[in-house]
């Protein structure tokens, strides 16, 4: 999580490190076909199209996706799309499968901050000195700290309570502001040209 003067940043810390565990493979595996290549083993050259379009694949899929914050809007950029959502039109804020943010109407999953499992859950419980019964009855196991739903939901509640408190988000407005919403197209593209390329890498060499 990073955060500047007026606004912060959440990523998933455990999507980053799969992200770059990924793109090592794909190196590693990218220069072994070169390598056998060059001593003149009989290898496809054209491997290295799918490697590639694995290696970006995990950027726009795993590094990119994030939440952003700040005085004016929460900023949730999911894989596909990117939606701005006023702190006026938000009503609700829920961390049952993954940090979801609620307006009237709508619903938005932040994809980089999933919901932990019963055991990491189970886990994190521990460390805060719960027992498994204070974990069911008590908060959502995805608000646990130092999980990606719990520390991402905090950083929404925290800027949420405290710009109600210094009166900067009117009450009654939710049905009133609207919320942005646009395609990744950039990384469409990206996924969708990754495909076309590698079938046609492996299918015409």
């Amino acid at each position: 999580m990073t955060t500047s003067v007026d606004s912060a940043s959440f990523v998933s810390r455990f999507n980053r490190i799969l992200c770059v565990v990924c793109w090592a493979l794909t190196a590693g595996a990218a220069a072994a076909v070169i390598w056998l290549a060059v001593i003149g083993m009989p290898i496809r050259l054209a491997l290295l199209v799918p490697l590639g379009a694995i290696a970006a694949a995990a950027f726009v899929c795993l590094w990119r996706p994030g939440l952003t914050v700040d005085d004016d809007a929460i900023t949730v950029n999911n894989v596909f799309a990117t939606t701005h959502i006023p702190w006026h039109s938000l009503i609700n804020v829920d961390t049952k499968y993954a940090l979801t943010l609620f307006t009237p109407g709508r619903r938005i999953p932040v994809t980089a901050a999933p919901a932990p499992g019963s055991i990491t859950a189970f886990r994190l419980a521990r460390k805060e000195g719960k027992s498994r019964r204070d974990l069911v009855s008590s908060s959502r196991p995805g608000d646990l700290r130092g999980t990606d739903s719990g520390d991402a939901a905090r950083l929404v509640r925290d800027r949420w309570e405290s710009l109600k408190r210094a009166g900067r988000i009117e009450l009654g407005r939710a049905d009133e502001a609207m919320l942005e919403r646009h395609p990744n197209r950039g990384t469409i593209v990206t996924l969708t040209a990754g495909v076309v390329l590698s079938v046609a890498a492996l299918v015409l060499q």
